[in-house]
């Protein structure tokens, strides 16, 4: 009898471990974002401690507008975001609104399809979609009364010239000096500058567009020079932050083509 007793007792202990036995896994530590117009893609620090782990089964990603809704320990009220498990460490999500500003988190689930806890470095990353244009404009020569096309306002990328910059509230303008190209703030035209607005710039050196995800110097300069490669970043004077790329120069026909993404949130540092 005992030994009936000892068996199912053994048995009883073998199902309960193998029904349960998975341990939740620690979520791993996200580390960018870069924008779209519509779309993020987030980034998660690849981690072999999680994913070699026999009970790791993937990833899921969660979105939110309040950030409050991640500070909890049991990921299993939460929304994900992807229909199948992510056994990648990036994932893009679609289907953003700009003007909102997005919290994203990304948790582990073991093979039970339990979901992990957050992780408490990197709990979340904030991140909002904008538009993003591409210009050719006129490199203006400060010596002639007017130039064409050497001004933009960034929010819709409408150009204009200089003489047109304080009624139609460009935010830049674009000029030549010493064979060197300047992006301007309005109120320093020589010309048009009185009640034009108020624009800062900073030369963050070359890069690639979407390696450069926020702000990290803030801009402080009325003139900034460029050449083809490099990346600006500016602040307009509603707070708007904007991030430029040279894309090409063209001295002996005086033009310049840019991609910019505008971030349409004031005081927002992420584009």
């Amino acid at each position: 009898m005992k030994r009936i007793t000892l068996a199912f007792t053994f048995l009883a202990l073998a199902l309960v471990i193998g029904c349960n036995g998975a341990v939740r896994i620690d979520a791993p530590q996200m580390n960018a974002v870069i924008m779209g117009e519509t779309s993020v893609i987030v980034f998660w620090e690849k981690n072999s401690a999680i994913e070699n782990n026999s009970d790791f089964a993937g990833y899921n990603v969660y979105v939110y507008t309040d950030s409050s809704e991640f500070l909890i320990d049991d990921g299993e009220e939460l929304n994900k975001w992807n229909s199948q498990l992510i056994t990648d460490t990036t994932y893009q999500i679609n289907g953003l609104v700009q003007d909102s500003i997005y919290y994203f988190q990304v948790r582990t689930v073991n093979k039970d399809g339990e979901v992990g806890g957050y992780n408490i470095t990197t709990p979340f990353l904030k991140a909002s979609p904008r538009p993003e244009f591409t210009v050719t404009m006129i490199i203006a020569d400060p010596g002639q009364p007017v130039n064409d096309s050497c001004a933009i306002r960034f929010s819709d990328a409408f150009i204009m010239a200089d003489s047109a910059m304080a009624d139609s509230v460009a935010d830049t303008w674009v000029k030549t000096e010493n064979d060197t190209a300047w992006f301007v703030s309005p109120d320093s035209h020589p010309t048009y500058g009185i009640g034009a607005r108020n624009t800062l710039f900073t030369n963050t050196g070359p890069g690639d567009f979407d390696e450069i995800s926020g702000v990290t110097t803030e801009p402080d300069l009325a003139e900034a020079d460029f050449v083809e490669g490099d990346i600006i970043v500016a602040k307009t004077e509603d707070g708007n932050y904007v991030k430029i790329y040279i894309e090409a120069i063209d001295l002996q026909n005086n033009s310049v083509t840019v991609l910019y993404a505008y971030q349409n949130i004031a005081e927002f540092p992420y584009f």
